[in-house]
């Protein structure tokens, strides 16, 4: 099976020209060929057009359009008039969308979604804990509830950023757990040392105190940083409105705080770990696969993309705001822009200029 991308050039250098190519990437591993084109090409198995504003022409062979953004009338005029007379599905991104434009009139059983993929080039940066606290023979601080919290939990996710003396046999403890640790011990500038601090607390993701001894004044420099706060519940911490983000008194509540932290990091990234570039071009594939054999009438079967799942209760633009934008000055001079026999003496002329 070979599928023509076709890829207008208003399009290129941008977000749908990646798209395209991811698909032309990763075709060879899933058993098909692809190739971006700027027309038609009535000898390939199928057509996809990258943007329903350029479907200019129906084809013999069976095609699709990607289909997004559809926020006024014209575009939803399009998009209709490309469903009835020229191609045979439009692949939204998502499933309020395909919602949505059933609910505005587009036949159901011609659209289908596939989510968008991503590159994987982003990796979570650790969550910053930071500590403003000089440790003590007597173990007035409770550091020792940070030995407790390396020893039952993997720190992978975290950086303590850790600002004061005393913390040396501490930091081992928590590297072996996986944090990262950024330790300032200071120097005999506490003036020096203090303006480092000072610095350094904007870019505290959490202010950290685990002492009960009438509070940090540490607490007082991270809330004028705006720094949400892990410290206990005692001394003039209580009297600081909205001061105290997670409170704790015992080791604990501290752990279930920690691990809170972390199960909500992992849920962010877990959100998107199945939407890699080939899940995307697999389902896809699925779709070409369908249309090439002919078996259209199976294909939101095949993708489980069930026609009830319309009905999840999406709240939508209301009819009277999508109509509105319709009116739009703009909107209307882009709405004629688009007309193919305009974009035709457009490119003529941006050919004259080159």
């Amino acid at each position: 099976m070979h599928v023509n991308i076709i890829l207008n050039p208003n399009h290129g250098s941008w977000i749908i020209e990646k798209m395209a190519q991811r698909v032309v990437d990763y075709a060879p591993e899933l058993g098909f060929s692809a190739a971006i084109s700027d027309a038609p090409d009535e000898q390939a198995d199928i057509n996809h057009w990258m943007s329903y504003a350029f479907v200019d022409s129906a084809t013999k062979s069976p095609s699709t359009v990607f289909i997004t953004h559809i926020d006024d009338a014209f575009k939803l005029a399009y998009v209709k008039k490309a469903l009835q007379q020229r191609v045979d599905i439009g692949i939204c991104m998502s499933s309020y969308a395909v919602a949505e434009l059933s609910a505005r009139g587009l036949p159901r059983d011609s659209l289908c979604y596939v989510l968008p993929g991503h590159d994987s080039q982003v990796t979570p940066r650790k969550i910053v804990i930071g500590l403003t606290t000089r440790l003590y023979e007597d173990g007035r601080k409770r550091e020792a509830l940070l030995l407790e919290l390396a020893r039952d939990m993997s720190l992978a996710c975290f950086c303590f950023e850790i600002h004061g003396a005393g913390w040396d046999k501490i930091v081992p403890k928590l590297e072996r757990a996986g944090a990262e640790v950024r330790y300032f011990p200071g120097t005999q500038d506490y003036v020096g040392d203090y303006k480092l601090m000072v610095e350094a607390i904007p870019h505290f993701d959490y202010y950290l105190y685990l002492g009960l001894d009438e509070g940090s004044l540490g607490t007082l420099d991270a809330l004028a940083a705006g720094v949400p706060t892990i410290i206990t519940p005692q001394g003039f911490h209580v009297n600081l409105p909205n001061a105290i983000t997670h409170s704790f008194w015992d080791y604990g509540e501290l752990l279930e705080i920690f691990k809170k932290l972390a199960a909500d990091r992992k849920s962010l990234c877990d959100a998107v770990s199945e939407l890699t570039w080939p899940s995307h071009v697999r389902q896809h594939e699925i779709i070409w696969r369908a249309l090439h054999e002919g078996r259209r009438a199976d294909l939101l079967h095949l993708l489980g993309q069930a026609s009830e799942e319309d009905s999840a209760g999406y709240r939508m633009v209301t009819s009277k705001e999508f109509h509105a934008k319709s009116i739009s000055p703009r909107r209307i001079l882009s709405y004629i822009g688009r007309h193919p026999k305009i974009q035709i003496w457009r490119n003529a002329i941006r050919a004259l200029i080159k």
